[in-house]
This record gives structure tokens, C-alpha cells and sequence, in this order.
């Protein structure tokens, strides 16, 4: 069970050769910069990232949710858990957190993106695999956690959406500040 996201799309791979133009880079070299930014927000988009935009206030927001629900389990269930297995409880549920998005390091480390560390810590299981055949580069990331594949799938495809939607504000970008150079 696991989630391929294959990089080839054709109005994604022009707009990559346009980054490559007017980056002044090669296309596999653009190619591993639009996987890179997929790569981050893969990761960014997948619990507890998906909360906050920082690492630390996403661990602290995720914290907190979980220590409300604990708290609300407490009375719930009728049974008094005392503080010392609550926070037993939450050690246990932080070693967890990170575990959804280590899929994606594999591919992160191939293609040099930076990752928070509480996903690098977990040994995901993922790829990234880069073929290339004549003038076009693709990229296949894949994504092997054995849980919550339709889920990963959905997130995965919105995420190529917004890098997609990316890039055209970085043509954009590019083009302007290359008019105002000349």
C-alpha cells in the first residue's frame, strides 16, 4: 500500500522548462527544484504541518489538542488516569508524530530538501525515483506509509495542484524581474 505521485504533467513540464530558461539552469536541475518544493510541501501538508505554518507552534498546537483530548477521555471513560500516565500517554503519542510524513523523506534526501528534524527522525518508507529520456525529466515520489492511502492520495494531488499554482507566480516573478533588468 503506497502512494506514487509521478511529476509529468505536460503544462507542468512547460512550465518547468520555462523556469529553466529563465533561471538559466538545466531542466534536470529545474525538474529537482519543482520536486524539492512538492517534496516540502508533501511534508507540510500532512499532520501535524497541516495546522500551522511554523514546526514548533504545529508541535505545540498538536500538543495541546492532544492533551484536551486526554483530558476529555479522563471523564469520559469513568476511570481517574493520573497525570503521571498522562504524560506517559502523550510521550508516547509524540513519538508517533512525524511518522505519516517520513514516507516522503526518502525523496526529500534525494532531491536535498529540508525536512523538520521529528520527521527525519522516523525511518519512513518512500522513494524517489528520476528518469530521464531525451528533453524530459520525470519524477516519480512515492510515499509507502501502510495506513491512510486515500487519504495520502488526496492530500498528494492537492499538493501538486498548489506547486503547479506555484509555479506560475515564480514565472511570473521571473519574467518581471527580468524586464526590469534589461
Amino acid at each position: 500500500m503506497s502512494v506514487h505521485v509521478t511529476i509529468n504533467d505536460t503544462e507542468l513540464q512547460r512550465k518547468i522548462a520555462k523556469f529553466a530558461i529563465l533561471s538559466q539552469k538545466g531542466l534536470d536541475e529545474a525538474t529537482r527544484a519543482v520536486a524539492s518544493r512538492f517534496t516540502k510541501a508533501a511534508v507540510g501538508n500532512t499532520p501535524p504541518m497541516i495546522l500551522r505554518q511554523s514546526a514548533s507552534q504545529a508541535k505545540a498546537e498538536w500538543t495541546a489538542k492532544l492533551m484536551a483530548n486526554y483530558e476529555k477521555k479522563r471523564f469520559v471513560r469513568g476511570a481517574w488516569v493520573s497525570k503521571a500516565e498522562m504524560k506517559k500517554l502523550l510521550a508516547a503519542k509524540k513519538k508517533q508524530l512525524g511518522r505519516e510524513a517520513a514516507g516522503w523523506k526518502a525523496a526529500a534526501e534525494q532531491l536535498n530538501a529540508k525536512i523538520p528534524a521529528w520527521v527525519r527522525r522516523h525511518s519512513g518508507e518512500g522513494s524517489c525515483i528520476i528518469r530521464k529520456s531525451g528533453d524530459r525529466v520525470t519524477i516519480t515520489v512515492t510515499n509507502s506509509v501502510p495506513y491512510g492511502e486515500e487519504l495520502l492520495r488526496i492530500r498528494s494531488n492537492y499538493v501538486l495542484q498548489t506547486v503547479n499554482r506555484g509555479m506560475d507566480g515564480t514565472l511570473r516573478a521571473m519574467k518581471r524581474k527580468l524586464i526590469r533588468s534589461v
